[in-house]
């Protein structure tokens, strides 16, 4: 008595095989954001980054104080003064606002050319603050700045996209989360980010699976600052092709047992 398989039989065994461990080789490795980041413990935050005005920039500056009619002289088109009720309506759009020229001035209201250029926006409103008192134009000043066209740009897996920033402040994770998640799309550990500043172009690259992200320059964006996350084109492809590979192994595999059991 033949205690051996046979051939066929054998040969489809081993077809079977090879198409599970090939499917559970097919399975996509998944990535986690800061995945070496400790949990429930305190991670210290290095210094804030603070959004700096730069060439380019638009900032629209809103002057209020107790009477706004001292203010009014100081406001461009893009606030509404009810003299009545002395309220403030902001209607500021990202091409209003005072353009900041390639020495880092604008042109301000009165007070003539200002130099605001590598100043925060806080910077900013104390620095015109203190004009407008010590040139006695009004007690009691106030004053908020903003950049109305702080913008990011998205390029590669997250489509091209153009993200605003009212706030004037965003880190690459809360950009991430506003233009869309790489899961699936892109290559977590490498995450471009593009900058232009002081006649310069400078990438960085960024692992979205580290929290050495924390202490990267390009954590905190700049305005203008283009954000490019490569295509998983490759690693998508791949379980496609696992897949075409199977069902032939798989269809093989049925022919073979099918002739084993007719010639039986």
């Amino acid at each position: 008595m033949n205690h051996y398989p046979h051939p066929c039989r054998a040969a489809t065994g081993i077809l079977l095989c090879i198409a599970v461990l090939m499917l559970g080789s097919c399975k996509p490795k998944k990535f986690i954001y800061l995945e070496d980041m400790p949990v429930n413990i305190a991670v210290p935050i290095s210094q804030k980054q603070e959004t700096r005005v730069k060439p380019g920039d638009r900032l629209d500056i809103h002057v209020s104080c107790t009477k706004q009619e001292l203010a009014m002289p100081f406001n461009n088109a893009s606030y509404r003064v009810n003299l009545e009720s002395t309220t403030v309506t902001p209607e500021a759009t990202a091409s209003e606002g005072y353009l900041v020229d390639d020495e880092g001035c604008i042109n301000f209201p009165i007070l003539g050319r200002l130099q605001v250029g590598e100043l925060t926006l806080q910077q900013v409103n104390e620095f015109v603050e203190g004009l407008l008192t010590e040139g006695n134009h009004m007690p009691d000043a106030l004053v908020d700045t903003r950049i109305t066209n702080f913008t990011i740009y998205g390029l590669g897996a997250l489509n091209p996209s153009k993200l605003i920033v009212p706030e004037g402040q965003i880190n690459i994770l809360q950009a991430l989360a506003q233009m869309g998640d790489l899961e699936g799309r892109a290559k977590y550990k490498k995450v471009r980010v593009i900058r232009e500043e002081y006649g310069q172009r400078t990438e960085y690259d960024l692992d979205m699976t580290t929290t050495a992200i924390f202490t990267s320059p390009a954590f905190n964006l700049q305005q203008n600052d283009i954000v490019y996350a490569e295509p998983n084109k490759k690693k998508s492809d791949a379980p496609n092709k696992a897949a075409i590979w199977i069902s032939m192994l798989a269809t093989i595999a049925s022919i073979a047992y099918s002739v084993t059991y007719i010639l039986k």
